[in-house]
């Protein structure tokens, strides 16, 4: 039902409506719909957000005959409950007595389409190009826009529920691509860690030992293990500041799982 009432919602027209009814019942004694008008309940209708109206009808008849027969229009949306002793009821129950309530909740469901921006990110990769702590920005980025489809659904014109039901991405963000200044083979949270200890006890301190069930170098790295940090070639082909490097990069991933038997003395 949508949100704007005719003549035939208002109190007005219901209370005049019933007794006109009620007058031309009362003249034909012993007809029908005397005996009808004797037999009916009183029950008291209110449609939307507009004062209950009592009305007069038939016992048994189901909410929706009796709001059709006032000239309440409903469509599928709408909500029409029936309120029997302060509480709900339903199903077969929902048949009318006397002293029940029925309440119509106008319900309207609105489907908006809207954008939305994407957040862009940020990517900060370190560099000893630049100073220790110094910032440039080489890629502004941009962001993502995103198409929104959502139903709003109000009850008596006001918002109950808000719904997304698709999304489509319309436009890919960019992050924001910024260098970052650090030391030569500087690693925040492990640059502290006693890793000449861990290299004397994986290697001996030599950054060209090689064992033959193939770990290379100060901190025994196997080949995979060493790509996967960023390394190339052989680990012993390196130089002692970047296996230290690669190592400390390996420590960020994984801690001191790598070295299971020598971990503990970083």
């Amino acid at each position: 039902m949508r949100a704007t009432t005719t003549p035939a919602l208002s109190a007005r027209s219901l209370s005049a409506g019933l007794a006109v009814a009620a007058l031309t019942l009362g003249l034909l004694p012993g007809s029908a719909a005397a005996e009808e008008t004797r037999d009916a309940v009183a029950v008291r209708v209110k449609v939307a957000d507009q004062p209950p109206v009592d009305v007069a009808t038939v016992p048994r008849v189901w909410p929706g005959q009796l709001l059709e027969a006032q000239g309440v229009p409903v469509d599928g949306n709408d909500l029409v409950d029936v309120v029997r002793d302060g509480r709900e009821v339903s199903g077969k129950r929902k048949r009318l007595r006397a002293g029940d309530v029925v309440r119509l909740t106008d319900v309207v469901k609105e489907r908006k389409t809207k954008r939305t921006s994407v957040r862009r990110g940020l990517v900060e990769v370190p560099t000893t190009k630049l100073e220790p702590g110094k910032r440039k920005v080489v890629r502004k980025g941009r962001p993502g826009v995103r198409q929104v489809v959502a139903v709003k659904t109000l009850h008596n014109g006001e918002p109950v529920k808000y719904r997304v039901v698709r999304t489509k991405l319309l436009r890919d963000p960019r992050p924001r691509r910024v260098l970052v200044g650090r030391k030569p083979y500087a690693v925040a949270g492990a640059d502290g860690l006693n890793w000449g200890a861990l290299a004397n006890c994986e290697s001996g301190g030599n950054p060209r030992a090689v064992n033959p069930a193939g770990y290379y170098g100060l901190y025994q790295f196997d080949l995979g293990t060493w790509r996967s940090v960023g390394g190339s070639g052989l680990p012993t082909a390196a130089s002692a500041g970047e296996q230290t490097y690669r190592a400390k990069l390996l420590y960020k991933q994984r801690g001191r799982s790598p070295w299971p038997t020598c971990g503990r003395l970083l």
